[in-house]
């Protein structure tokens, strides 16, 4: 007779666990479940327009680095003018991060920054009086700085297979500590590129 109340009261005390554990608010509400968060190395080849002292500067670069959760990414970059000559050059890159956030299965959309170094060549000109022309002649000279960068972007990102999407950023550029070339280095910047991820 004990024996049997001993067993009814443990099988009552078991029931009465597995309730409060189904119930809603309870010590145990449902299984923790453990996701683990997805990291990529991710590359993309990247074109860029600009503007560059008034004039429209066609820029190739490159950014690498880790994309964590396809939500932030934390890397680098770097650009080069590809329609430059001796008085109109532009390089510059530096770390690069950024986060994004989902809008629908494809497109992801959020902000990313620039900010290091870069190096600028504009031309300038000014207009003086010339003695032995008895006039005033126009003089042109080039003007070469080095200077630290700083560049906002708005993102976005639509995938279309697994690790690859389109990057669309639009931004623009500050250069800063530069005395002299800064006006004609900064400027608006557009930019499309291929992101590869692995």
């Amino acid at each position: 007779m004990t024996r049997h109340l001993l067993l009814a009261a443990i099988m009552f005390a078991g029931l009465a666990n597995a309730a409060q554990a189904q119930t809603p608010g309870g010590p145990t509400s449902g299984p923790l479940v453990i996701e683990p968060i997805e990291s990529h190395f991710v590359v993309a080849p990247e074109y860029k327009f600009t503007d560059v002292d008034g004039r429209t500067g066609h820029m190739a670069g490159v950014t690498a680095g880790v994309l964590t959760d396809r939500a932030l990414y934390l890397g680098g970059a770097i650009y080069f003018l590809t329609n430059g000559d001796h008085g109109f050059g532009l390089t510059y890159g530096g770390l690069l991060a950024g986060w994004t956030t989902g809008v629908g299965t494809h497109l992801r959309v959020g902000g990313r920054g620039l900010l290091g170094f870069g190096g600028g060549t504009v031309s300038d000109s000014f207009a003086a009086f010339d003695p032995r022309f008895r006039g005033v002649r126009t003089y042109s000279y080039l003007v070469h700085s080095d200077f630290l960068v700083a560049e906002p972007q708005a993102q976005a990102h639509v995938s279309f297979a697994d690790h690859v999407g389109i990057d669309v950023t639009g931004g623009y550029r500050f250069a800063g500590f530069d005395e002299y070339a800064h006006h004609g280095v900064d400027g608006a910047t557009g930019s499309l590129g291929l992101q590869i991820g692995w």
